[in-house]
């Protein structure tokens, strides 16, 4: 069924090339004012100046009057890990009474408390909770997601959260970027031989995760620091997940300089991730390279550190993205639009930038921007649509959902607690 969004009072349809933006090209929104979007069987038809759009409509096409609205494409968020059984409450608060992360980790908790509760939880519980999540990511705009496994670390748990992950996709009818992450941190009960647990996750597991069908995943992650895989280690990993067609993704530099945004660009990665600990030679790496560095501020937020260098970053000509990281420890924020307002107010991104950072940028770092992330004819027909008239709003209104409603490959869906 066709579908007509008129009158915006803002569109921003981030027209350009199918890539990631760099440098000044992330401050250009492609915004029109008095927009409109023309959509037909899931796909864009035409964006652009309302009278010219509307003129090519059918007659008889649904139309939606966005008058006093953004309208924008759906947002992608390339970095969450929402397969989870519990939140870690206890972690928080010890954090507050300023245990350090590594602390904590080391005394039992951060990601090994989760690891017992996600091998003991139901395959229905994991795929309810994470329908809840990716429907709560929507009604904040977001409209593709990622979705990691890495809190189970057995070849049957982690089966359980990928086939638990394609569930909840289907539920909640979000597009879900499946991503294994085996290699999360070494499990207890392998801690005095994780070169048998590098070895496991490298044969046993990666094959597993392959044989899964339509649940298979579309990335491999390595969690590349100090308390999880060393650098060689990390490349063992990566290179087998290549070998088996998956594409790559990598945590690196979060809480020390590792050599993991170089191996994951000699590798070929379609990112890097937090970065916190980036060096000017890392950000020129960058600068040269099509991988994206995904900044998570959220997590810097949540966990009182400081932030990843976004300036000089983008300064250098890296392809900048922003996720929300959501995860029961270190970052339990969902909303992309309060990631904005952190990247705006804690690493200095203008509002233009924050914006392309989660549609184009953010599509770009799952190997999406030729489907998504930007309002091109063609294209999946993935929109958000906001109670305010000007772009900057969303960030500036940190905290307040101003999401009115999405359009998802072509279906519009109503935001709820709004009228």
């Amino acid at each position: 069924m066709a579908l007509l969004l008129t009158h915006a009072t803002q569109l921003l349809t981030l027209a350009g090339p199918d890539r990631a933006r760099r440098g000044t090209e992330m401050n250009d929104l492609g915004l029109v004012r008095d927009g409109a979007v023309l959509i037909d069987k899931g796909q864009i038809v035409a964006a652009g100046p309302n009278d010219a759009v509307a003129a090519r409509a059918p007659s008889g096409v649904a139309t939606h009057d966005c008058s006093g609205m953004l309208v924008t494409p759906g947002l992608c968020d390339p970095h969450t890990h929402l397969v989870f059984a519990a939140p870690r409450m206890a972690d928080y608060e010890r954090r507050l009474a300023g245990t350090s992360y590594q602390e904590i980790a080391a005394a039992g908790g951060g990601i090994r408390s989760s690891l017992e509760a996600v091998r003991t939880a139901s395959e229905s519980d994991l795929t309810h909770q994470a329908a809840f999540w990716i429907r709560q990511a929507r009604a904040a705009g977001t409209t593709t997601i990622e979705v990691k496994s890495g809190y189970g670390l057995t070849v049957e748990a982690e089966c359980k959260s990928l086939r638990a992950a394609h569930a909840a996709a289907l539920a909640a009818g979000g597009d879900v970027a499946p991503t294994f992450l085996g290699a999360h941190i070494v499990p207890p009960e392998f801690v005095n031989d994780r070169a048998r647990y590098v070895a496991l996750v490298s044969t046993t597991m990666l094959d597993a995760v392959c044989a899964l069908g339509d649940a298979a995943p579309e990335f491999a992650d390595v969690f590349c620091d100090p308390s999880a895989f060393t650098l060689a280690e990390s490349r063992q990993i990566l290179e087998a997940a290549r070998a088996r067609d998956l594409q790559l993704k990598l945590h690196a530099e979060q809480f020390a300089p590792m050599g993991g945004i170089g191996l994951g660009i000699e590798l070929g990665a379609v990112s890097v991730d937090h970065c916190d600990a980036a060096r000017a030679a890392d950000a020129a790496l960058l600068g040269r390279a099509e991988t994206v560095a995904t900044l998570i501020p959220g997590a810097n937020f949540f966990l009182g550190q400081t932030y990843a260098p976004a300036r000089m970053l983008i300064e250098a000509g890296a392809a900048v993205a922003l996720a929300t990281d959501f995860n029961p420890g270190t970052c339990p924020i969902l909303s992309l639009p309060l990631v904005m307002s952190i990247a705006c107010n804690g690493m200095r991104l203008t509002p233009a930038e924050a914006w392309t950072a989660v549609t184009i940028n953010g599509a770009a770092a799952l190997a999406r921007a030729g489907i998504c992330g930007s309002l091109a004819p063609g294209k999946r027909a993935d929109l958000a649509i906001f109670a305010a008239g000007d772009y900057r709003a969303i960030p500036y209104y940190a905290g307040q959902n101003l999401c009115r409603a999405v359009v998802q490959n072509g279906v519009w869906i109503e935001s709820h607690g709004h009228d």
